[in-house]
Formats: C-alpha cells, sequence, structure tokens
C-alpha cells in the first residue's frame, strides 16, 4: 500500500488519487495509474466511492466505545483506546477530498460543464454524507479550502478550519444542487461500471441526496432553523426513499467488497454484549425463555448466551460489577455444527449475533435507510419543523419506519447465505410482526402526549441505527439526550462514557497544521468539548 502524503500534514495531503485502491474493497476497478492526477475520471470517482467503508481504527471505536455511549449495547470490559480512530476517519476523509477537488477541477474545464451534471451531482451527494458524518466526529474541520494540494501547490497547504454551522450550510446547498441537476438525458457523460456505488440509478442517486438533505437539515434544526426549515419543507416536495431502497454498502451489489475489518474488530478484543438499555425496548420482561421479546429485531441483533438464555448485561453496573466472559466472538463457531453454541462457560449474557461478524460478504453496512427517512419525517411532522405539525402523519410516519426497519433487518438475515442459526423463513416482516412492535405498551405510538411521542421516533431511529452507532451517537447530542437511557447508576454512565463529545483531531495537525489548529482548538483540544450541533 503507497500512500503520496505530503510531510505538512493530513488535511492538506497530495492527492493520492487511488489511494482507496489498496483497500481489498473495489480493487477490480481500482488499479492505481503511475501518476494518480492523470488518472482517468472514472476511477478516481471509485476512489472516492472505496473511501467509504469502515476500516480497523473506526470498527474498534465502535464496538468499544460508541456502542456503549449511545446505550446500543455494553461493553463488559476495556479494549481499544477511544482514540483508536481519530486518524484514520480524518486521513481517509481528506485523501477522498483531494480526489474530489480533481475532479471538480476537471469539470470546471470543460466547455460543456453541464453533460457532467450527473457525475458532479453524485460525487457532491457523497462529499456531503461523508462530510456530515466527518464533522459529527469532530466538529469545526478543513473544508472550503481543503484537498486543494494537488492543484494549488504551496498555497493549498495548510487549510483553515471551518465552523461546522459553516460546514453543514454549505453541504445542504451541495444536495439542493445535486437533487436539482441530476438528469436522464442521454447527453450526460456516465461512469459505466466505475460507479459501483448505485450503479447508474439515477432515480436512487436523486432519493438519496435529497433524503440526505432532508436528514442533515433536521440535525441542524435547532442550532439554525431558519435554513434548515427552507430545506426540510422542499425536500419534503421531491423524491424521498422508499422503502426498500436503502441506501449502504451491499457487498452483493459492489464487486469485490468485503468487510475484514468488520470481522476482526470483533474476533479481537472484543466485549460487547446486549444491555439492559435495548433489551427494555425489546422485551416486555426478563424472562431467560425470551419469551417476552416482542420486537423481532432482538434475535437478529442479539443472540443466546452460552446456556441458551436470553440475558441482557445491566446497562449502568452497580458497585457490584456482573462477571462476564467465554468467547462468543470466537472464529471457531463459524461452523455451525457443532460448534454455534460453544461460546465459553463464561459467556453469561446475550452477544452481538455472531452473523455481523462472520458474514462480511453480504451483510451490509448501512448507511441512510427508508426506515431513518420515515422517523426523520414523524420527527418534522410531530415537532412541525418546516411545516405545520400534524399528529396523525407523524403516527403514520412512525409506524411506516417500524415497518421499513423490520423489513430491512429481516430481508437482510434471510438474503444472508451464512445466517443459519435463527434465520427467518421469510424475507419480509409478518403483519403480526409489526403488529407486535406498533401496539405493544411500551413502543405504541403516543397520540396523546407530543412531547413522549417524541421520544418514541427517537427510540426507533436509534434502534434501526443499531449498525451506525455513529449517527445514533449525533441524535443523541443533537437532542440533548433524549434517545434510550437507562436512568439506573447514571453516576457510571457518566464516569465512564458520559464525557465523551467528539473525536480530537489527529496529532499531525497540532505538529504540521498549528496555527489553524489553534485557532481552530484555543490550542487545547478536548474530546469533552460540544460540538456545534450538540445541545
Amino acid at each position: 500500500m503507497k500512500y503520496i502524503i505530503n510531510k505538512t500534514g493530513y488535511t492538506i495531503l497530495l492527492s493520492a488519487v487511488l489511494l482507496g485502491a489498496c483497500k481489498k474493497d473495489f480493487e477490480s476497478l481500482n488499479t492505481p495509474p503511475e501518476n494518480p492526477t492523470e488518472a482517468p475520471t472514472p476511477q478516481v470517482y471509485n476512489a472516492i466511492i472505496s473511501s467509504l467503508p469502515i476500516v480497523s481504527g473506526e470498527y474498534s471505536v465502535m464496538n468499544s466505545w460508541l456502542y456503549p455511549i449511545t446505550q446500543q449495547a455494553i461493553v463488559t470490559s476495556g479494549a481499544y483506546p477511544y482514540d483508536n480512530a481519530k486518524a484514520s476517519v480524518w486521513s481517509d476523509y481528506y485523501r477522498a477530498m483531494a480526489d474530489y477537488r480533481l475532479i471538480q477541477d476537471r469539470v470546471h474545464q470543460e466547455k460543456d460543464t453541464t453533460v457532467y451534471n450527473n457525475v458532479y451531482a453524485m460525487l457532491r451527494t457523497v462529499m456531503a454524507y461523508s462530510t456530515f458524518k466527518v464533522s459529527n466526529y469532530y466538529g469545526d474541520m478543513p473544508y472550503s479550502q481543503a484537498g486543494y494540494a494537488p492543484l494549488k501547490g504551496a498555497s493549498g497547504y495548510r487549510a483553515v478550519y471551518d465552523k461546522q454551522s459553516d460546514v453543514y450550510a454549505s453541504i445542504l446547498g451541495d444536495l439542493k444542487w445535486a437533487v436539482d441537476n441530476f438528469s436522464t438525458n442521454a447527453n450526460q457523460v456516465s461512469l459505466g461500471g466505475y460507479e459501483t456505488f448505485l450503479q447508474n440509478d439515477i432515480t436512487k442517486w436523486t432519493q438519496f441526496a435529497n433524503s440526505l438533505r432532508l436528514f442533515i437539515a433536521v440535525t441542524m434544526y435547532d442550532k439554525n432553523s431558519s435554513l434548515a426549515a427552507t430545506h426540510i419543507a422542499e425536500a419534503l416536495t421531491k423524491p424521498l426513499l422508499a422503502d426498500g431502497n436503502d441506501i449502504g454498502l451491499w457487498p452483493t451489489k459492489i464487486s469485490g467488497l468485503e468487510f475484514q475489518w468488520r470481522q476482526w474488530s470483533f474476533s479481537a478484543n472484543c466485549y460487547l454484549r446486549m444491555g439492559s438499555t435495548m433489551w427494555g425496548l425489546m422485551s416486555s420482561n426478563n424472562n431467560k425463555d425470551g419469551s417476552g421479546i416482542f420486537d423481532m429485531r432482538a434475535k437478529l441483533f442479539y443472540e443466546t448466551n452460552n446456556a441458551g438464555e436470553w440475558v441482557a448485561y445491566p446497562q449502568n453496573p452497580t458497585t457490584t460489577t456482573p462477571t462476564e466472559g467465554g468467547a462468543p466472538y470466537s472464529t471457531d463457531r463459524f461452523i455451525p455444527a457443532p460448534n454455534w453454541s460453544k461460546k465459553g462457560a463464561g459467556c453469561i449474557y446475550s452477544p452481538v449475533n455472531l452473523y455481523f461478524e462472520q458474514d462480511t460478504k453480504s451483510v451490509p453496512e448501512p448507511m441512510l435507510t427508508a426506515a431513518q427517512v420515515h422517523l426523520i419525517k414523524a420527527e418534522v411532522y410531530n415537532r412541525g419543523l418546516g411545516v405545520a405539525a400534524n399528529a396523525t402523519t407523524a403516527a403514520a410516519e412512525y409506524n411506516a419506519g417500524i415497518a421499513a426497519s423490520m423489513n430491512m433487518w429481516k430481508g437482510l438475515a434471510f438474503n444472508s447465505p451464512v445466517w443459519v442459526v435463527g434465520k427467518p423463513t421469510s424475507a419480509t416482516a409478518t403483519s403480526a410482526e409489526i403488529s407486535a412492535v406498533t401496539t405493544n405498551p411500551i413502543t405504541k405510538y403516543d397520540a396523546t402526549n407530543a412531547s413522549n411521542a417524541l421520544k418514541q421516533i427517537y427510540a426507533q431511529l436509534w434502534i434501526d441505527q443499531y449498525r451506525q452507532p455513529f449517527d445514533a451517537w449525533t441524535l443523541q447530542r443533537r437532542t440533548g439526550g433524549l434517545t434510550p437511557m437507562s436512568t439506573v447508576n447514571s453516576g457510571y454512565y457518566t464516569a465512564n462514557f458520559g464525557t465523551y463529545q467528539r473525536f480530537v483531531y489527529p496529532d499531525d495537525e497540532s505538529s504540521y497544521n498549528y496555527d489553524n489548529w489553534k485557532a481552530a482548538t484555543g490550542g487545547n483540544d478536548k474530546n469533552t468539548t460540544k460540538i456545534w450541533i450538540a445541545k
């Protein structure tokens, strides 16, 4: 793997255009030429797409920190450092940014730029997604002046940090442009087989861009309601993701894509277990035989302990920390018979379903699902964001979100050739399975209390984001902690997880981009500093 990195730091990387080709993912379409800056545009585009998969450091922090921070699960022992992802997430993003600037410059030099509208709209959409995610990790970040070093030389070095508020405004503008300019006109330049992400499906691209625009606008609403409301109102009049059109990285749709780092993140030092917070939203009691489970997603997200029992680890253990061990993520268990049930005698609590670790070739990593769009719309109509509040519409979108989520997760398991134990018998949720959630007293939409209903909306969004704990973390921070949280021994949570608000910047930033780093941090870069969207 060869990186083209300039000595002045990660935000001012030389292009490294096809750096993503070094990953196993996308390798069949990503053979780098000798001179990256002269690589054909389709290859550069695909290099940007290859920056999307989660890599080792980020996976390790997800499993060790983001799950317990969001309370979507709990860890029973220490593992990897909280800062384990700060450099890789940053560098991957800015390598993609340099590639984006290169294509941007090429398009601007064309006599007729309009024939590149689809290519440019795709790139704006992908970079908006990546920028949204990265800014929610770090807060302020180099953006408007970042990635230009390959084009401007010395003047493109040491990029200034943009305020997160400005970054949000910029990517919303990019998404509006993309939605308005995607075209089915035959004159559009095609990337052909290099468009590995959505396979040139302009309808789906438009839905993705517009849905992402809605999602981001709602995320920032409480910080800039006037700008957000404008985008929300317009996005609601344009195409959004339909049920079944879930956006993510699907190995079955992208040739050569395999999540090997995901497997590593479980089999190496993973102490993740089902916590009582998630369990309380999926089971009406603590019966170990699972008879209280009313949400079938519980059996897709988690599995029984070594004794075949459903047991949730206390989200906030009391002074006596429960003993937990075993080896539920051992690759020896990949052989269903006779090894599946052998999780180790010390595995007393329910682990995450092994198939998320084992099936790296068909189980996807979601990015934005139809369920999440329904639930964001439920929030919009519950609160009256950009449109008049409508309790009836909010309830309908809430129930539609639950159904779409259950269908996606059940279909994911059903379509996995590796999934054997507990495999669903159909790809879609039955009406009885959906009704079990929408009518249960715990999760039935509270039409009589808008505040309580809003918490229910957040809870279901939080559940659907099970493999997106970074987005659940953003939801938690921007709502001021209205996502599901255990009220038992809250001091434990505060002491161990509750103070984390962001990633600190990579060390190279303070070394090689010091003046701009200091202007952004005041010389004191802390993970306890709230980012702009946080309450």
